[in-house]
């Protein structure tokens, strides 16, 4: 089931659906819908949270088992479990008693599954967990929406708020602040009230590019761009940009380490015949992201970036053993990178 079968089912819900796949926004809107669909707001009486504080296969039970107050039906949300950590027969206690929904006509039931803690498989190849579960509820697939989509919605919440984004201040929004559609929703609002207060209704790039906050992810990827280009300066000015938000240095060589690792992986798969969609599916990286790493990474000398890996790990040693100088350690790090380059 898609997300938009079901949103077209959300006035007729009945009894459990597994949310799973890696768009979390849209997992936590619909969860959200399918709630004040089933029960009223504030309805203390017939909202029951699970989740791994008290889950047991007899709470579980209990839960279902429970009469609604005042009401059809009663919500019941499975959130937060360390699928990937349950044992197998954890795993057996929670379908057994999950195949005695159908029994218990007034329970609406969704298990939000995070992508870091629930293995899903491949729609090809779906894991063993995810067909046992499969088995005794409806699974809903919030796969990572494409650049297309991923574009369409952001332009259609601006035009929601009677702002047009052109194509070109939506891709530079993609650009700064990334995929993760939170983050974006966040960034969208903060540039409508922008241009509202500006008595403005269209968006620029320049507007982008102002007030839109640039996510830690895309400023580690800028960061190593900047490196490979040999344009120190821009480098670090990124730094600078980064120790003025306060974001601790750790944290900083910890993304510009991840970042490095991607493009290596990613031009490894691309020097093996890899094309965009198989790259996204094999390092589970949203397409846009594929598509700008693959650009960064062919452009890339295999060779560079080992040594910008090596100078990393030899930064890490740094920050742990003399914390009090750490932002000094990655300013060593960018010119030893540019001058090793």
């Amino acid at each position: 089931m898609t997300a938009n079968d079901f949103k077209a089912e959300l006035r007729r819900l009945s009894g459990g659906y597994l949310f799973c796949g890696e768009e979390d926004y849209l997992k936590r809107y619909y969860m959200g819908a399918a709630r004040n669909a089933v029960t009223e707001k504030n309805d203390i009486f017939n909202r029951i949270l699970i989740t791994a504080d008290n889950y047991s296969a007899d709470n579980l039970m209990s839960s279902i088992e429970s009469l609604p107050v005042m009401n059809d039906k009663k919500f019941i949300e499975i959130s937060g479990l360390p699928f990937n950590e349950m044992r197998e027969q954890d795993i057996e206690d929670m379908t057994e008693v999950l195949s005695k929904l159908p029994d218990y006509e007034y329970d609406v039931l969704i298990i939000y599954a995070d992508a870091e803690n629930f293995d899903a498989g491949t729609p090809k190849q779906p894991s063993k967990l995810f067909k046992k579960l499969s088995k005794v509820v409806k699974p809903v697939l919030f796969p990572r929406e494409t650049p297309a989509r991923l574009a369409a919605w952001v332009a259609k919440h601006f035009a929601a708020e009677l702002v047009v984004a052109p194509p070109d201040a939506v891709n530079a929004l993609l650009a700064k602040c990334g995929c993760d559609m939170s983050v974006l929703s966040s960034e969208i609002e903060k540039l409508c009230w922008y241009l509202k207060a500006a008595n403005r209704e269209k968006l620029t790039e320049a507007d982008v590019a102002l007030v839109a906050s640039e996510s830690k992810e895309i400023a580690a990827f800028d960061f190593t761009n900047a490196i490979l280009d040999g344009k120190i300066s821009k480098a670090l000015s990124i730094l600078t940009e980064l120790r003025l938000k306060k974001e601790k240095p750790e944290i900083i060589l910890s993304g510009i380490s991840k970042v490095i690792c991607e493009l290596c992986a990613v031009k490894a798969l691309m020097e093996s015949g890899s094309g965009s969609q198989m790259i996204a599916q094999k390092l589970k990286m949203h397409p846009f992201k594929a598509g700008l790493y693959m650009k960064s990474a062919s452009a890339a000398d295999s060779d560079k970036l080992k040594r910008l890996a090596a100078i990393c790990y030899d930064a890490d040693i740094r920050i742990k053993s003399t914390p009090l100088d750490s932002y000094g350690v990655l300013d060593r790090l960018t010119v030893e990178a540019a001058m090793r380059g």
